[in-house]
């Protein structure tokens, strides 16, 4: 009698490890598309804080020196203040908050100055076009920096920015003083000014500038930090109080409270401490977090400039919402270009060619009666209703700048919103009286559809794979060639 041989099926230790490598492979695909999809978005995010520079020739930005009788002055002279630009990219509010403070007092000439005369990008604003460039300035002894302002760069060590790097290390080492702002200290680190100093940052980057520049003693849960002729300071609104620090160093207590006394809603005085909280991450950042990797279908706010805004009225609407990534922002204004208060020009876009926006605010404008008329009749004629950043809101008044654009920016996202994002730029928020809206559930929507198509893809081959199985097992059963062997073959069984 024949022997029949059954088919011996795959062992089950082989047949687990199968199972395990098909998981882990689809666990991998599935986290790298949501991984990619995160990516996107944050490059996307990142993309928007930077806004096309014009190529074609504007007017050159020009310095603030004008100099009334009974003002303080230094051994008989102007003290000079040069303001650097990189040509990667400049924090936007590190750069203009400065400026406007030193720029409003006339017992400083204060410029911006680049390695070239082009205009630069300004990172969460319009570009800026530099008043000097380097070479012109080292050209000059009139314009000789007293005191170099170095902002948080887009690159700050990178070889591009290796030119501002060594023009303000040369003017150190010719007696300048230098005030680093916020992630300036990055750069002044990479120039080794710092070593053997104590010095602060924006409290986000600290422990990574610990481990990276350990010779620097850096110092948490300050505004400002100064150490011998540098001054560093914490988050980006840091550098207000900072260059008011050293106005009232340079020019007297009475000149710098008088400067601070142009934006009430700092509430600066000579003897304010410098201590603040150290801030971290927590979870209830998260509105910011998952906007700021999900920008996609967020609304557009055209910030409207004219000629004569205020520079820290202006950087502040750009900050606040770049910081939140709420929304994007485009800088409008009659024509392609507007001059500041204090004489700097900053490239802007044309009503005649302005992006479709959901709405306008209006730095510095305290009723939409004071707006520019060309800008009030391009926004009738699309629909948008005019949102001044200044005059009085609902709890008392509402200043301008960062305060101004924090309660507005509360108002049409919501108060956690506003709260991280007055975090992120060290901004008080105790007096703010912040009242928020109804939370934008877009990026959540967008959260939940990516985690969606993370599993839909990542589940893909495998159930390609089983597909293919079937079918090929469905196949085998129904071919007859294969019936007609097995069926003797049973015969052949039974006879025997």
């Amino acid at each position: 009698m024949a022997t029949q041989h059954p088919t011996q099926s795959p062992q089950p230790p082989r047949r687990r490890l199968r199972r395990l490598a098909w998981a882990g492979g689809t666990l991998a695909l599935t986290t790298a598309t949501f991984a990619g999809v995160v990516a996107a978005g944050a490059v996307t995010t990142t993309r928007d804080l930077h806004q096309p520079v014009p190529a074609a020739p504007v007017p050159a930005s020009r310095a603030a020196h004008a100099t009334p009788a009974g003002t303080p002055v230094h051994h008989g002279r102007r003290l000079v203040v040069a303001v650097v630009a990189g040509t990667s990219g400049t924090i936007a509010s590190d750069l203009l908050a400065p400026y406007d403070i030193f720029a409003s007092s006339p017992a400083f000439t204060s410029y911006v100055v680049a390695a070239h005369a082009r205009p630069v990008p300004l990172e969460g604003g319009p570009a800026v076009v530099p008043t000097h460039t380097f070479a012109a300035v080292d050209a000059d002894p009139a314009l000789k920096p007293d005191l170099v302002v170095v902002p948080g760069l887009s690159d700050p060590t990178g070889t591009s920015e290796a030119p501002l790097r060594s023009w303000v290390s040369r003017q150190h080492d010719d007696g300048a003083k230098v005030l680093g702002v916020c992630s300036g200290a990055m750069v002044l680190a990479d120039t080794g000014m710092l070593d053997g100093l104590h010095a602060t940052s924006h409290w986000s980057r600290i422990s990574a500038l610990e481990a990276s520049r350990p010779a620097v003693h850096w110092v948490r849960g300050r505004r400002w930090v100064e150490d011998g002729s540098v001054t560093t300071t914490a988050a980006v609104t840091s550098g207000v109080p900072g260059a008011l620090h050293l106005l009232d160093e340079l020019a007297g207590p009475a000149e710098a409270q008088r400067v601070a006394d142009l934006h009430p809603e700092l509430g600066w005085t000579p003897t304010e401490s410098t201590v603040i909280a150290k801030d971290h991450f927590t979870a209830g950042d998260w509105p910011v977090g998952v906007d700021y990797v999900m920008p996609w279908f967020r609304p557009t706010v055209g910030v409207a400039l004219a000629d004569g805004v205020g520079e820290l009225d202006a950087t502040a609407a750009f900050e606040v919402y770049g910081q939140s990534a709420a929304a994007r922002t485009v800088a409008i204004a009659a024509g392609d270009a507007v001059r500041t208060q204090h004489g700097l020009t900053l490239l802007t876009t044309s009503i005649a060619g302005a992006p479709h926006v959901s709405r306008l605010v209006v730095p510095g404008a305290a009723e939409p009666a004071t707006v520019d008329p060309r800008l009030r009749r391009w926004a009738d004629s699309k629909g948008l209703t005019i949102r001044p950043l200044a005059g009085r809101g609902d709890s008392g008044p509402s200043g301008g700048g960062f305060t101004a654009a924090l309660r507005d920016l509360a108002t049409h996202a919501d108060t956690a919103t506003a709260r991280t994002t007055a975090k992120m730029i060290g901004y008080p928020t105790a007096d703010l009286g912040l009242h928020g809206g109804h939370r934008n559930w877009r990026a959540v929507l967008l959260t939940l559809a990516a985690i969606a198509l993370a599993i839909l893809l990542g589940g893909t081959p495998a159930r390609l794979v089983r597909r293919r199985q079937r079918r090929s097992t469905a196949g085998t059963a129904a071919d007859p060639a294969t019936d007609a062997i097995t069926e003797p073959n049973k015969e052949v069984s039974i006879q025997a």
